[in-house]
């Protein structure tokens, strides 16, 4: 007893993401959003991909607000002046 799978497995694509797939992905959720409910989502985009698949590409690489790149240098001096008077204790920094 357990959940329902939230997919067929053997009619979802898997590997890498293409770029055809990720323009896919991003206009219909900037159409529709995401309804709360990433299950359909693929489906209704028209995507062969499993709703957990779609959930975390778009929060982990699609996402406007995600910065993708290296630091500036402004970020880079405050890092640096941090690690110097903290040390590497993370949890301290966060």
């Amino acid at each position: 007893m357990g959940r329902a799978p939230c997919c067929d497995k053997a009619n979802v694509k898997r590997g890498p993401w293409s770029p055809d797939e990720d323009a896919i992905l991003k206009t219909h959720i900037d159409n529709h959003g995401t309804g709360g409910n990433w299950i359909t989502l693929p489906q209704k985009a028209g995507l062969k991909r499993c709703g957990k698949s779609c959930r975390l590409r778009w929060l982990n690489y699609l996402r406007p607000d995600i910065k993708h790149g290296g630091f500036t240098e402004e970020e880079d001096n405050i890092i640096c002046s941090l690690y110097l008077t903290i040390g590497s204790r993370q949890v301290t920094i966060l």
